[in-house]
């Protein structure tokens, strides 16, 4: 099953000593993360420029240049699971 995610990026934000021409065009590469378990929709998805092997070790600060939204495809954000139940002889005789 295919899924959508759409998503919006700010072009002020991009860096773009980033930018790399490739055999059909001009290209920037990112990062797309997705947390479903986010505390606010428009937190689910956000986007970065890729980082070199070199700016990951440095830990160097990560340029994020966008968010989006899961459209279609998705479940439900999982809801919490239920608490377990502890075992009670009360409930012992019930036929289920």
């Amino acid at each position: 099953m295919s899924k959508l995610v759409k998503l919006k990026i700010d072009v002020t934000k991009i860096d773009k000593s980033k930018l790399f021409t490739g055999a059909k065009g001009t290209y920037l590469d990112l990062d797309c993360w997705i947390d479903e378990t986010a505390d606010a929709d428009w937190k689910i998805v956000s986007l970065n420029q890729s980082q070199s092997k070199e700016e990951r070790d440095a830990k160097a600060k990560k340029n994020y240049v966008g968010n989006g939204e899961l459209k279609f495809g998705w479940d439900e954000r999982p809801a919490p699971a239920p608490a377990p139940v502890a075992d009670d002889p009360a409930l012992e005789d019930l036929p289920f």
